[in-house]
């Protein structure tokens, strides 16, 4: 099978093996880039609602060797402003390993177990490229390859979204207040002026509800009016942040 057109976007992703994992090989953040076997998937996003009960997966392997692929799912909350994964049974993959010739696209079926709506639950589908033997026999060494998607169940039965910001000595903090996760991204700061403010940003960030984010401001704490602008769940939002660094 053929590489879908307009569907798949290549993503390479590297956790270097002498990076220690905790909990069992928990994922790596989508965002996270970096040399290795370049492979495509779609879509990169899942959200089961209502009365669905799968969504598809596709792999692609546009490299000149078979690979071998393993695809999991594991919860996912955030406390204290970090990430954290865990193992679930709520939801399953099948295949979960598999070869994927190629040239070839491998379809997995990622099904939602019957459990009582709870409001928006979160997962990581972690999709890893596993060793190849015959680079193994060679004594060639192999980084470990991995990237992962976001996952929400019944993510419509929970209330939207609603991000504040404030500003401190610890930097800059989203909080939501909502229920369902934000997706931010293009994270920008500016003083009354208009001129940027430097802040850590990292690119794509995910603030689940009832949690909070924080990013750090190499410049220190600034002071004035700060005004936030960023893209949250697609829409442009260009607000004022609480300041208490006067």
């Amino acid at each position: 099978m053929k590489l879908f057109a307009g569907v798949a976007l290549p993503l390479t992703m590297l956790l270097s093996s002498g990076v220690a994992i905790a909990q069992d090989e928990a994922p790596v953040p989508d965002d996270v880039l970096a040399r290795g076997a370049n492979v495509s998937l779609a879509p990169l996003r899942i959200e089961l609602d209502g009365n669905q009960r799968a969504e598809t997966l596709r792999v692609y392997n546009p490299s000149g060797r078979a690979i071998g692929v393993q695809v999991r799912a594991f919860g996912w909350k955030q406390e204290a402003g970090k990430d954290v994964y865990f193992a679930s049974n709520d939801v399953m993959i099948s295949p979960s390993i598999i070869t994927i010739e190629p040239g070839d696209t491998q379809i997995f079926r990622v099904l939602r177990r019957d459990t009582p709506a709870q409001g928006e639950r979160r997962y990581r589908v972690a999709v890893d490229q596993l060793p190849d033997p015959e680079l193994l026999r060679g004594g060639e060494a192999q980084a470990r390859i991995r990237f992962t998607i976001p996952m929400f169940i019944d993510r419509a039965t929970a209330k939207p979204a609603n991000v504040a910001w404030s500003i401190g000595g610890d930097g800059l903090t989203a909080t939501n207040s909502g229920e369902q996760t934000a997706r931010m991204v293009n994270l920008s700061l500016r003083n009354a002026q208009g001129e940027p403010i430097e802040v850590e940003t990292g690119g794509l960030n995910y603030v689940q509800g009832g949690s909070t984010l924080k990013w750090a401001m190499p410049g220190g704490c600034p002071t004035g009016p700060i005004r936030v602008s960023a893209s949250i769940d697609g829409e442009n939002v260009d607000v004022q942040a609480q300041n208490t660094c006067g």
